[in-house]
């Protein structure tokens, strides 16, 4: 537990990383009291502000938050943010973790009555916040909270069933009944009609209120496992037509199948069993995502759900299919969640999750489903509070990550990913052969050829514009109209990289690509070999390249360093460094921080202002190759041993 003191030394803690950089190694060892800090203080907030927005504990709107119709209850208040909430409030509860009471103002609040005025009120529709049940002729928000709802009051079990009536036990099965009459099986939401109906199967073995439908479960369980086009590596594709791998495959694929398991396992072994092999491949890797300071790769979408890339490892920890050391994973466990803090994922004054990554950076970040509830997501890692405190996760010394024991290169082979790791460094980088994008508003996160764990991405997420970090576009520069990937018709790991033949569609002009990436260290050198239709000689197309991008504060200078064809930007502030190279092809290298005027300053995940490397060529032929050199990394080498290198692999 706790005390005072304890609070304002980690609050003390987490301020000066937040003055600093959200990218330096994290310090504090104390595990236990860290991650109770942080539950602590995103639990207050919320408190305070469902207090705020009702005395029914069924709604919270958070200040200046985003409300979205579907993420709403039928009085206009918000419901996502108490059922992303109700799963890590239940495992506090259930492993009687203290305090247990917590003040409000002048009032006093027992965690487990505010779970039962949740419930009673939420699902009551009679109650002016009664969620209101989903509709029968379309998918619905309520189906994807709905999963969260059973799985919180399975984990609550009969000791808190009792306390709640019969009318009310019939009010939460009728709801959660409501939220499974349209299937969505095409995607991971059919997890959470699984989930749903998983509990109420359970609990109906001795609550006669419960009645779940077998059949359906059973129908879920089939569609999911369909989007596992191979056991190799456990990953699933998040379309059956499409090749879209993200952090779905943690915070879904893989903890939804463990929440069932966890209900519902035992008693269809030969499923669970199928589902546990590909799961324990999946966690193999799962460590060699995460750079030395906590942070992990970010890519792909919804990446305000943070550090729900925990869930799966904790539960499966939990559920003793972790199989590497305990003091590892609480290492990753606590760094990710410092990582994310110190990034500023916490609005202290308004006490609440903030729908973007940081308080300046990128406002694209909320796709168009995030309300101010969806951040809350990440809450469900909390279940590690299932886990006994006596457990040697919560006793051993934490271990080193892998990327601090030794540098890798560790292939993806079904999503066709390399994930690299340099020790001396301690980044984390992904490269991508074949990913895609559901819809084209999210291609910043999955068409870019790396993603880095210390070089956040910029995100746009606009059809017309594209910012050419860490990617090849082509730009009409009388009309500004400019598109990076907007299909791929093959991807394969190398030995020291990808290979991708791809085409960009730039309005009735289509461009075909074929680029390699070789990877050696953390440098990248990357042949292009582009073909454009004849018609587009005359149309001032110029094609762009662009390096990692370097995170720079409001009033930040940084340094430039420039000799014949090549480009050396270093933040003198985090002393992050990104070099660029033209080996051949390109006319210019010059420096970017603003890709365009209809484009706001703000582009990055992270930081208020970046600046990139760009390598421009004009379209002059039919065929073009290019070729560059790229060079990132949080602890660069000093410039003699930098350009010794690079000079190597310039002319390999």
């Amino acid at each position: 537990m706790l005390n005072r003191r304890d609070f304002i030394c980690l609050s003390a803690a987490a301020a000066s990383f937040a003055v600093e950089s959200p990218f330096l190694h994290a310090t504090n060892n104390d595990s236990a009291a860290t991650i109770d800090f942080y539950f602590l203080e995103i639990l207050n907030g919320f408190l305070r502000n469902a207090r705020k927005t009702s005395d029914s504990f069924a709604v919270c709107d958070f200040p200046y938050g985003t409300l979205l119709k579907s993420c709403t209850t039928p009085s206009g208040k918000t419901y996502v943010s108490v059922a992303r909430m109700m799963p890590a409030l239940a495992a506090w509860v259930v492993a009687n973790k203290q305090p247990n009471a917590f003040r409000v103002g002048k009032e006093s609040f027992n965690l487990t009555d505010v779970l039962l005025a949740a419930f009673k009120n939420a699902f009551n529709p009679a109650h002016p916040d009664y969620w209101g049940e989903a509709p029968a002729d379309k998918p619905t928000q309520r189906s994807v909270e709905a999963a969260l709802v059973a799985w919180s009051l399975w984990q609550l079990g009969d000791d808190f069933l009792t306390k709640l009536t019969s009318s009310e036990r019939a009010n939460i099965n009728k709801w959660l009944a409501s939220c499974t009459q349209v299937p969505e099986r095409e995607n991971n939401h059919a997890w959470f009609t699984a989930i749903n109906q998983a509990a109420r199967l359970s609990l109906s073995k001795k609550w006669k209120e419960f009645s779940g439908s077998e059949e359906w479960m059973l129908a879920d369980l089939k569609a999911m496992e369909a989007l596992a086009k191979s056991a190799e590596d456990g990953w699933y594709s998040d379309s059956p037509v499409l090749s879209t791998y993200d952090y779905y495959n943690f915070w879904t694929f893989a903890s939804h199948f463990l929440y069932w398991n966890r209900i519902i396992g035992k008693s269809y072994p030969e499923w669970s069993a199928r589902f546990s092999r590909r799961l324990k491949l999946f966690l193999e890797k799962t460590p060699y995502f995460f750079a030395a300071n906590g942070s992990h790769v970010l890519f792909g979408r919804s990446l305000i759900y943070r550090w729900s890339v925990l869930m799966p490892m904790v539960e499966a920890y939990a559920q003793g299919m972790w199989t590497q050391s305990p003091g590892m994973l609480r290492a990753i466990v606590r760094r990710n969640l410092e990582f994310h803090w110190n990034a500023g994922a916490f609005d202290k004054t308004n006490g609440k999750l903030r729908e973007t990554f940081s308080e300046q950076g990128s406002t694209a970040i909320r796709e168009p489903y995030i309300d101010n509830g969806h951040p809350y997501w990440a809450m469900q890692a909390f279940s590690l509070y299932s886990i006994p405190p006596q457990d040697a996760f919560w006793t051993s010394r934490e271990e080193p990550l892998p990327v601090e024991r030794g540098d890798y290169r560790v292939r993806l082979e079904v999503p066709k990913m390399m994930l690299v790791g340099t020790k001396t460094s301690g980044q984390v980088r992904l490269l991508e052969a074949r990913n895609e994008s559901r819809r084209p508003r999210y291609r910043d996160g999955y068409h870019r050829f790396a993603y880095s764990s210390h070089f956040p991405f910029n995100y746009i997420a606009r059809e017309d514009r594209f910012t050419w970090d860490q990617a090849l576009a082509f730009r009409n520069n009388q009309t500004g109209l400019c598109s990076g990937r907007s299909g791929i018709k093959s991807g394969t790991l190398t030995a020291d990289g990808t290979e991708l033949e791809w085409w960009a569609q730039l309005d009735d002009l289509r461009f075909d690509v074929v680029t390699r990436i070789s990877v050696n260290g953390e440098f990248e050198k990357r042949t292009h070999v582009v073909t454009a239709p004849a018609s587009a000689l005359n149309k001032s197309i110029e094609i762009l390249e662009g390096s990692s991008v370097l995170g720079l504060m409001n009033g930040e200078t940084y340094e430039r360093t420039v000799k014949p064809k090549l480009q050396i930007l270093r933040s003198p502030r985090s002393k992050l460094l990104i070099a660029s190279w033209n080996v051949d092809g390109f006319q210019q290298l010059e420096a970017t921080e603003v890709f365009d005027q209809s484009i706001p300053p703000n582009v990055n995940l992270i930081y208020p202002r970046m600046v990139v490397n760009t390598l421009r060529q004009p379209l002059t032929a039919e065929r073009t190759t290019l070729v560059s050199l790229h060079y990132a990394s949080p602890r660069p080498l000093k410039t003699n041993e930098l350009m010794r290198q690079a000079a190597h692999l310039v002319t390999v």
